[in-house]
């Protein structure tokens, strides 16, 4: 059994130890169970049960007749015995060290021993009597005794419930009316089946019949539940929903005023489960699913309500409910209901959710960084925090405090009633939205005489005073909304829901944007609720929502009514919708103490949607841990995405860690939206990977080009090495699938790695260029003065001769007389001049026409190589 380190139930009560021999007889577990034992632990040739009333005796003694007649080998051990339950619903017991250490031998016949603390239970049946046995040996150190029971006694067990059934709707409605006659008809053919005598009260819709037996309890239960889930599954057939009650007989007379007899608040039960004792509940739990009727920290015992619903053979033990326990200080039941915050411990005038004066929607993210299960410890740290006695400020101080889990689960359920508390009619005057998607963002200061005065009167309950503030903001804005807005509120906490109405529906009247209108029609609605219409606030409330379709709350307070007036079933739908609209939705019902009368329902229908989103999030915690293994396989740690991308996902991990609805859904979203950021990225990088390869390439072929018209390639050894490098990494990363990881991690490195190689072919290449281009010029050069030295020597051995010719008559010229008398060293001065002439001559032909000259040759060159194969360096 678990170990209880903090009993929410302790009662006190008997045990019985069980050894037998063999195989047991079901005479003795059904007569346990018919008198109202429960089995705690069975194992081989051993059991062991507890029961919390007299009857025990009652049973061992009818069991004991039984044996004198059907001998058995079975040996019972009855001791006092305490039972505990923990805030989880675990169960387990206590007995003193002594019985904790004992051996028995298998019996030979029905024996039956008794501790000496229990003499006086079994001599106050009748027909029993008990004598000193001593002690036994293995068993413990006490005067053990030996019960004797008289065979003409009875010993019938007093074990025995009237079963309760009322209708929900109201009677003098049509709809309940046909609604729970179409039903009772399925529910009279069943009783008339099973052979049960009823009473039908037809001025109050009660139905009501005795059971009993404990098996007849369960059989009904069993068949009235399965009608319920045939009858609503069928489409065919109408359902009404019903409230359902086993109540002890006891004193109770079966009788037309049974139900008025029984004393229960029927507008707190949940409909569609059968209402039964707790220690009936856990008794049955070994075929149904039993949850608490309430979840409140009051002191349960064995005599609180719980429910019981059919149990799915695949169904697990734990199935159906979210365990969170809601404070006894939010559930009192006495006075009238707050319009502000529902709670019925204070009346509007002292509603703490006055000292808080703006919306904080941030609460809502605040708890679903939460474990759920830490939920009830902080409403079980705000019952120590806040007085019944001194509610107002206790909880106004709880309100204010920065710190502790009792002051964040204090915000987060004053924050569900925000829209009809003062705090958002100050957001909504001061709005200069139309809708209220945008409406608490866009605000303008304060404007008006009197009204905000008026406002803060109205904050620290001076009506005397805010009534003389709005007669003057009257007389002065006689067309403004907004004195009429704060009469409503003046006439709401005066006690006069009437007058409330009138200013408000004036108010909505002179209004001026959808959103100011729908926020008057939601205080109408509001007042109605309180008031207990429900069923003309939940038409409001869609008439608030028609006109603000994107604001949540006129929905949320919808599916409140319908649980107020018990059709829990058909509020789960609208609430599913809610949350699939906003997650937060989830724990505003967690912690909505206004949902009391369905929170059975709730929390087991919650409950799926609680194990459905915890399955999913089991998958994408390894889709979150193979992201990081992928991030780091695929970027560098220097990478940009590298350190933001592991940060947010270290976040979403610690999120997904978190066992809180929104948290999961935060976690799968933030989860998914990631991933679409991460293949963006990857394809971004994937793109640049492209214009790079594009880039690089570009310029490879460039090197090729400047390269090939080196004219001295056995010189080129190291730069063919880096060059063939380069296009073999270029061709690789073309041909590669860049969306596996450690592909795109190799190309990255090699996009680096080709780019060095590229800037150190490019610093040699300039080296390159430079020979190469005075190799061509000093070619070039060469050529053209090889051309005009000739030329010119051609014509110098052609000039001198005829010159000398022509010039045979010319006498006494002194440059004629020195060319005739030393022609040999003219000749050769002049060929050195044309030399000089010549050599400066082609230089600067050289110098013009080199760029035109080279530009040629590569384009020719490249003619060939598009020709011929590519060349590879």
């Amino acid at each position: 059994m678990p170990e209880i380190s903090q009993s929410r139930l302790v009662a006190s009560g008997f045990g019985v130890w069980i050894v037998w021999k063999e195989k047991l007889n079901k005479a003795v577990p059904n007569t346990l169970r018919e008198y109202g034992a429960l089995c705690i632990a069975e194992e081989a040739n051993q059991a062991l049960w507890f029961c919390n009333t007299s009857e025990i005796v009652r049973a061992l003694a009818r069991l004991q007749v039984w044996a004198r007649v059907n001998p058995m080998p079975v040996m019972c051990q009855l001791i006092p015995m305490t039972f505990l339950v923990d805030y989880e619903s675990q169960h387990a017991i206590s007995i003193s060290p002594e019985l904790d250490r004992q051996d028995a031998n298998f019996p030979h016949e029905f024996e039956l021993l008794i501790h000496p603390k229990l003499k006086t239970e079994i001599e106050s049946v009748a027909g029993l009597r008990t004598q000193v046995l001593g002690g036994v040996d293995g068993l413990a150190p006490v005067e053990w005794l030996f019960m004797h029971a008289d065979q003409g006694m009875d010993y019938e067990s007093s074990r025995r419930w009237y079963f309760v059934i009322k209708p929900l709707g109201n009677k003098a409605d049509k709809e309940a009316i046909l609604g729970w006659r179409d039903f009772s008809t399925e529910i009279v053919e069943l009783l008339q089946r099973m052979g049960l005598k009823y009473i039908s009260d037809v001025e109050e819709g009660f139905l009501f019949f005795p059971l009993d037996s404990f098996n007849l309890l369960r059989s009904f239960c069993t068949e009235i539940l399965t009608l319920i889930k045939r009858v609503k599954d069928d489409p065919e057939r109408m359902y009404w929903p019903i409230i359902m009650v086993a109540v002890g007989q006891k004193n109770l007379s079966f009788s037309v005023d049974l139900p008025k007899k029984i004393g229960l608040d029927w507008n707190r039960l949940a409909p569609d489960y059968p209402h039964v004792h707790f220690m009936e509940g856990l008794m049955l739990s070994e075929w149904f699913r039993m949850n608490e009727a309430t979840y409140g920290t009051e002191a349960l015992s064995l005599d609180s309500w719980c429910t019981i619903a059919l149990r799915d053979g695949t169904e697990r033990l734990d199935h159906g409910t979210i365990q969170v326990v809601l404070p006894s200080v939010l559930l009192g039941r006495e006075g009238e209901s707050c319009y502000y915050c529902g709670q019925f411990n204070h009346k509007a005038a002292n509603c703490p959710s006055k000292s808080i004066q703006k919306p904080r929607p941030g609460v809502w993210s605040s708890l679903a960084k939460i474990d759920m299960k830490d939920f009830s410890k902080g409403f079980a740290e705000m019952d120590t925090a806040v007085s019944l006695d001194n509610y107002s400020e206790s909880m106004s101080a709880t309100l204010s405090s920065s710190e502790g889990l009792e002051s964040l689960m204090a915000k987060a359920v004053f924050e569900i009633n925000v829209p009809s508390q003062v705090r958002t009619m100050k957001i909504v005057w001061r709005s200069r939205s139309k809708e209220w998607a945008d409406g608490l963002k866009q605000l303008a200061p304060q404007e008006g005489d009197y009204v905000w005065e008026a406002v803060d009167l109205l904050e620290q309950g001076e009506l005397e005073e805010m009534e003389g503030l709005i007669r003057e903001a009257q007389v002065k804005y006689p067309r403004s909304y907004q004195p009429h807005c704060l009469w409503g509120f003046w006439y709401m906490e005066k006690g006069d829901p009437t007058q409330a109405m009138f200013h408000w529906q004036e108010a909505e009247r002179m209004s001026y944007t959808p959103m100011q209108q729908s926020y008057l029609a939601y205080l109408q609605g509001r007042l109605m609720e309180i008031e207990g219409n429900l069923k003309e606030a939940i038409n409001t409330y869609k008439n608030v929502n028609t006109k603000a379709p994107t604001w949540i709350d006129p929905v949320y307070r919808q599916g409140v009514c319908m649980v107020k007036m018990g059709f829990t079933g058909q509020a789960m739908d609208l609430f599913m919708d809610l949350v699939d609209r906003d997650p937060h939705i989830f724990n505003r019902i967690l912690v909505d103490p206004e949902l009391d009368r369905g929170r059975v329902q709730l929390m087991s229908t919650l409950w799926e949607r609680w194990a459905e989103a915890d399955r999913e999030v089991k998958s994408v915690r390894e889709r979150v841990e193979a992201l990081k293994k992928d991030i780091a396989s695929r970027f560098d740690a220097n990478h940009s995405f590298y350190e933001p991308a592991i940060e947010e996902l270290d976040r979403l991990a610690k999120l997904g860690q978190t066992n809180n609805y929104v948290a999961y859904r935060m976690f799968m979203r933030g989860a998914d939206r990631f991933k679409s950021n991460l293949d963006s990225e990857i394809k971004r990088e994937t793109k640049r990977i492209d214009s790079e390869l594009e880039y690089q390439s570009d310029v490879v072929r460039n090197i090729q080009k400047e390269a090939a018209w080196f004219p001295f390639p056995r010189l080129l050894l190291d730069f063919n090495k880096d060059f063939n490098f380069c296009v073999d990494k270029i061709n690789w990363i073309k041909t590669q699938h860049l969306s596996n990881a450690e592909t795109f991690r190799r190309a990255t490195m090699l996009l680096e790695e080709i780019e060095e190689r590229i800037a150190q072919l490019q610093k040699r290449l300039v080296t390159l260029r430079i020979i190469r281009d005075s190799t061509l010029f000093v070619l070039m050069l060469g050529r053209n003065f090889i051309w005009l030295e000739l030329i010119g020597l051609g014509l110098a051995l052609v000039a001198i001769p005829a010159t000398l010719y022509f010039t045979q008559d010319v006498q006494g010229n002194w440059i004629l007389d020195s060319i005739r008398q030393q022609q040999w060293e003219v000749t050769k001065g002049l060929v050195i001049i044309l030399s000089i002439v010549c050599l400066a001559v082609a230089a600067i032909k050289s110098a013009f026409s080199f760029d035109k000259r080279k530009r040629e040759l590569f384009e020719q060159l490249d003619d060939e190589l598009r020709k011929a194969a590519p060349r590879r360096y």
